[in-house]
Parts: structure tokens; C-alpha cells; sequence
């Protein structure tokens, strides 16, 4: 028999070893998952206004030339709207903690409204009773022994009516903590709201300081002669970066993943328009005809930027003349360049797969439109992407065995 009693708690601890390691390692709710992306999301844009920054002040270095001063006017906006989204973010984390504070505040009140109703029922009993409860179990005792439990039992229930007292006096003082702590949420949403205003005010004025200097540029006829000799030297400039980005990083060069075969079947890396096309355009900055290597897709700001084919990150970052872009190498000497985006997504040396998302849409240009920038490249030289795109503009495909594009959201 003793040698059962010394093996049952071992086999009480065999069965409640599972159940507690399944509770240790019980997944992270919904809720848990999009604050912790939301904060890694802040914590990337804040990464990116420090970079942007930096540019901005090497830009501000320079000598000034025409294209340096739009350089500089599409950092400015850059830098602005990612601070403005920067403070969206911190306002709505302000304002989710002012909603579990005002819920729990709530909770609080309901409580003590109850343990007041109750402790009102209890002191109405009490003065209906009056002092002779205590003799009242003397009396019922019909020996020491009753006599005694019954004297225990009345200290139980005083020890029980104490004890809801000083809970409820707790639970007073965590209410009033916690109403504290909702006036200073509070306060916070009106200051953040306050600077939002004016960084989005500050945005608008930078547009339109952009706007006064092209409008210059349109009219001085020096200005433009310089300007396309820069365009000129912009393309140059690409070529050299593509040629550094041609070197295989610590992944290994990308194996041949079938690009060649899919001409005329990539789908549209955004849903929208095609606003601009391949080839020798009309500059609206500079009113003459100027190459234009790539299209551009007319669309709103912060709509989802898709890969048009599985590759490789292999450039994610801000680029003099393409804003922030995002290079994705195909194998077989094929790159997509994805410029003038809002928000990049993935970083240099990330996989990806057709119908990812990779950017939200921007703004700025070289045609002064929201949108994407869109190019594709073999062994560096620019191709008509026309060609190569379905038919149906802006299109987005469904992936195998994932849910429709239209239903994805966007991280």
C-alpha cells in the first residue's frame, strides 16, 4: 500500500506534465500577432526616416543642379509622409490602450456598484439584527462544543464582510488609477493628432514648393538644356548600380527560374492604369522628348505593389531619380525595378514569390503622378514591359492554394 501512495503522485505529475507545457507554449491570440507586427511595422518606418535623413542632408551637401533640387523636394515629401505615418501609427496605439483603459474602467465600476449594492444589503441586515446575534447563538448552543462553532461561524462572517470591505476600498483606488491613466491617454491622442496635422500640413506645402520649382524649370530654357543632360546621366547612373547588383550575394547567384517562358503573362504589378509608356515620351517637366525606359501605372496612393515573378530581393532602398525602389532579380539576367513607391516591404536578399506583396504606391515621378514606376530589364538593357504583361491592365493573379488576391491584406 505504501508503495502505491509513493507512485500515484508520480503519475498525478506524468498526466499534468502535458496539459502545462500545452499552456506554456499556447499560441500568441490575433490580437497579440497584429500588435506585435504593427510594432515591428513602426519600428521599420522609423529606420527608414532615420536613413531618409541621411540622404536628405548629403543631398542638401551637394552642389545644387536641377535634378538635385527635385531630388531633394522628393526626399522632403518622403520624409514627411513617413514621419505622418509614423505618428498615425502612434496614435493608433494610443487609442487602442485608451479602449482597454476605458473597458476596464467600466469593469471597475460595475464591481463596486455591485459590492455596494451587496455591502447596503448587509448593513440593513446588520441594523435589523442589532447587537443580539451573539447571543442569539448562545442561546441556540446546546453545548460547548455548538457553542463554539457557532462562534466560529460568526468570525468567519465578519472575517468574510472585512475582507469585501477592503476589496471594495481596492478596488475604489485601482478606479481611480486607472481614470487617471485614461486622462493622460486621452491627453496623448490630442497631442499626437495635433502634430499629424501639422506634418500633413507641412507635406502640402512641400508638394507645392515642388510645383513652384518645375513650373521655374518649364521656364527657363537654360534649365531644361541642363536638366536633360542629367536625365541623360540618370540612365548612366542605373546602369552602374545594376552592374554592382549583378555580383551573386552570400545566397548564390538566382537559379534560372523560367522568366524567358513567360512573356506575355506576367500579371500587372498594380491594379490601375497604364498611364505612360515605353519608349521616347514628351517630358512634361521639360517639354521635349526624352527615352523612357519603363511604363508608368496611374494609381492611388498605398495600394499594394505586387512581384510580377518569383526572384530575389537584390535592392530595397531609396535611388537618385526612382524614389524608393525595389529591384527584384528573376535568374537568367531578368530584373523588375519597382520605383516611386510609398512603403517598401521587403528588404535586400529576400525571396519572393509571384503576386507578393512588396510596396504600397506612391507619388512624384517623373510625370508627377501617384502610381508605380515599372521596369524590366535583361543583362541591364531596358524592355517594353508591355509585351510581357497580360493583356488585362493592372491585374493581380491568384496564387496556388492561397486566398484571392482582392481578400489578402496587406501587412
Amino acid at each position: 500500500m505504501a508503495r502505491r501512495c509513493g507512485v500515484e503522485p508520480l503519475l498525478i505529475l506524468a498526466l499534468l506534465a502535458p496539459a502545462a507545457a500545452a499552456f506554456a507554449a499556447r499560441p500568441e491570440s490575433a490580437l497579440e500577432q497584429k500588435r506585435r507586427a504593427e510594432q515591428a511595422r513602426l519600428e521599420k518606418i522609423q529606420s527608414e526616416i532615420i536613413e531618409l535623413k541621411q540622404r536628405l542632408a548629403g543631398t542638401e551637401a551637394r552642389a545644387g543642379s536641377v535634378l538635385d533640387a527635385i531630388e531633394e523636394l522628393d526626399l522632403t515629401a518622403s520624409l514627411l509622409a513617413r514621419e505622418a505615418e509614423s505618428l498615425r501609427g502612434d496614435a493608433r496605439g494610443v487609442r487602442d490602450r485608451e479602449s482597454e483603459t476605458a473597458t476596464q474602467a467600466a469593469g471597475l465600476e460595475t464591481r463596486i456598484s455591485d459590492t455596494e449594492r451587496e455591502l447596503g444589503q448587509f448593513l440593513r441586515e446588520v441594523y435589523k439584527v442589532g447587537p443580539t446575534r451573539y447571543l442569539r447563538v448562545v442561546a441556540a448552543s446546546s453545548s460547548p462544543a455548538d457553542f463554539a462553532a457557532g462562534q466560529r461561524a460568526v468570525e468567519a462572517l465578519s472575517l468574510g464582510e472585512s475582507r469585501r470591505i477592503e476589496e471594495y476600498r481596492a478596488d475604489r483606488a485601482h478606479l481611480d488609477a486607472v481614470l487617471g491613466e485614461l486622462g493622460r491617454e486621452r491627453s496623448d491622442v490630442a497631442r499626437i493628432e495635433g502634430e499629424l496635422q501639422a506634418k500633413e500640413q507641412e507635406l502640402r506645402e512641400s508638394r507645392r514648393r515642388k510645383t513652384a520649382v518645375l513650373a521655374g524649370i518649364r521656364r527657363e530654357q537654360a534649365s531644361q538644356s541642363r536638366a536633360l543632360v542629367e536625365l541623360a546621366g540618370m540612365e548612366k547612373e542605373i546602369q552602374s548600380l545594376l552592374q554592382s547588383l549583378a555580383t551573386p550575394g552570400a545566397g548564390g547567384p538566382v537559379p534560372s527560374l523560367g522568366f524567358a517562358r513567360r512573356h506575355g503573362q506576367l500579371a500587372w504589378p498594380i491594379h490601375g492604369t497604364l498611364a505612360v509608356p515605353f519608349g521616347n515620351v514628351r517630358h512634361p517637366r521639360f517639354n521635349t522628348v526624352v527615352p523612357h525606359p519603363g511604363i508608368d501605372i496611374a494609381a492611388p496612393v498605398g495600394q499594394g505593389v505586387h512581384a510580377v515573378f518569383d526572384g530575389r530581393v537584390i535592392f530595397s532602398n531609396w535611388f537618385r531619380g526612382y524614389g524608393e525602389m525595389v529591384v527584384i532579380d528573376h535568374g537568367d539576367g531578368y530584373l523588375s525595378i519597382y520605383g516611386h513607391v510609398s512603403e517598401r516591404l521587403v528588404v535586400a536578399g529576400q525571396d519572393v514569390h509571384q503576386a507578393e506583396p512588396i510596396a504600397r504606391s506612391g507619388e512624384g515621378g517623373a510625370f508627377e503622378m501617384t502610381g508605380l514606376y515599372f521596369e524590366i530589364r535583361h543583362d541591364g538593357r531596358p524592355e517594353d514591359p508591355g509585351p510581357w504583361l497580360r493583356e488585362s491592365a493592372g491585374r493581380v493573379p491568384e496564387r496556388p492554394g492561397r486566398a484571392p488576391r482582392g481578400s489578402h491584406r496587406t501587412p
